[in-house]
């Protein structure tokens, strides 16, 4: 019993145990005091939301708030000191009221009042709401696509190199206020970029939403599916091409046929530009069996071999050739044919044509029926149907052929002619 006693007497007589003693006690006596207490206690609730519910007629407009998530108040309350203490934003509710004005797309400024939401109710709300209004955006949601404009610029010293630009995507849908949306007149990548000659990188490149004058849109209730794109810049190499038309029955002793531009500047994979035969480009053919005898201009798309692009800026090439000093004549020939005779027979609707001629008029004023060959070649026609009991009636493309004597002149026009082909 003394030895417990003394056990005892030693513990307490620590000047630490004492103060933790102390403590205990004295925190114990406080709470207890204040649980019971009947003196209220004030405490502001902050972050509360603000709840804005649009009439049932503004609904079905298809009327929304938009922002409204981002809107909270405040207010204070008074109540015993443990329950004011574990009162949340979720135990109070913030109403905008005057919601039935809301008619029509704007800007409308709202009363804010607060009431008991949570199962918490010994408390007073003592203060108004603060701040007293809130301001809210109505209107009706739009979706819109738009095409973004690469404006990506690239700075390059070496000029016998050219930067291309891609982005990763070309269009991208913007949702939002209908009002706002309507601001947007285009969206657009721009930026000035450095890169080396011999290099390819990917960049992030924001998006920028401009109005009809060109000027960046601040709409922060406006928002896109993203809002930046993978730019890659891609260096090719620079060579000079020359423009050439390629051409079909051209007489011989023509005139000049003239191409201009007759070089472009274009860029492209180094391999594609190798493979460039004597570094000429064909535009197209010529077919001198749909030209007269007058000067002719025509216009050309310039089509470039994959992956090559024009610097120089053209598109188009004009092809000119004049032919105004030659002349027409018209022979009437005979139509011979070339199919299988020991299987069928043809009968044509007319056994001869008219052929147009040009050229010099010292030829063409001597040229005859004997001097054109024209045949009617069956080869490789579906002639299958013809049976036994009736014939087929087909249309015969016809091949006409001038002597060698007329190499400086040349046919014009495309001639067919009809045929009843029938067994034997």
């Amino acid at each position: 019993m003394n030895k417990n006693k003394t056990a005892l007497a030693r513990f307490f007589s620590h000047n630490i145990t004492l103060m933790v003693l102390s403590f205990v006690l004295a925190f114990s006596t406080w709470f207890i005091i204040s649980a019971v207490s009947e003196t209220d206690t004030n405490v502001a609730i902050t972050g509360i939301p603000v709840t804005v519910e649009l009439s049932e007629e503004a609904e079905s407009d298809g009327l929304q708030v938009f922002g409204g998530d981002e809107l909270t108040a405040s207010v204070e309350v008074s109540g015993n000191r443990v329950t004011v203490g574990s009162l949340s934003p979720s135990d109070i509710q913030i109403v905008a009221n005057q919601t039935g004005s809301i008619i029509a797309p704007g800007t409308y400024t709202l009363p804010l009042t607060a009431k008991k939401s949570g199962i918490k109710t010994n408390y007073n709300i003592v203060s108004t709401v603060t701040p007293a209004t809130v301001t809210v955006y109505v209107d009706r949601l739009k979706e819109q696509e738009f095409s973004i404009d690469n404006r990506l610029s690239v700075q390059l010293e070496d000029s016998n190199h050219y930067a291309s630009t891609s982005i990763s995507q070309n269009s991208v849908t913007i949702s939002g206020p209908e009002t706002q949306v309507a601001q947007i007149a285009s969206v657009v990548v721009t930026d000035t970029l450095t890169v080396e000659s011999d290099e390819t990188k990917t960049v992030q490149e924001k998006l920028y939403l401009l109005d009809v004058d060109g000027k960046e849109l601040d709409l922060p209730l406006v928002t896109a599916d993203f809002e930046t794109v993978e730019a890659t810049i891609t260096v090719l190499p620079v060579m000079n091409v020359t423009l050439a038309i390629d051409t079909l029955g051209v007489p011989e002793d023509c005139p000049k046929i003239t191409v201009a531009p007759d070089t472009v500047k274009i860029a492209g994979p180094q391999n594609v530009l190798d493979s460039i035969e004597d570094g000429i480009v064909s535009i197209g053919v010529l077919d001198f069996s749909k030209l007269k005898n007058q000067n002719h201009s025509f216009s050309y798309d310039i089509t470039l071999p994959n992956g090559c692009k024009i610097l120089s800026g053209e598109s188009t090439a004009t092809v000119s050739v004049n032919l105004s000093s030659y002349t027409r004549t018209t022979v009437g020939c005979k139509i011979s044919s070339k199919f299988d005779t020991s299987k069928y027979t043809a009968d044509f609707a007319t056994d001869s044509i008219t052929v147009i001629v040009y050229g010099p008029e010292t030829l063409t004023s001597a040229i005859s029926a004997s001097d054109i060959s024209v045949v009617a070649d069956f080869t490789g026609m579906e002639i299958d149907d013809v049976s036994s009991n009736s014939a087929v009636s087909i249309s015969v493309p016809l091949t006409i052929t001038l002597s060698d004597k007329y190499t400086k002149c040349w046919i014009y026009g495309g001639y067919t002619t009809t045929a009843n082909v029938s067994l034997k």
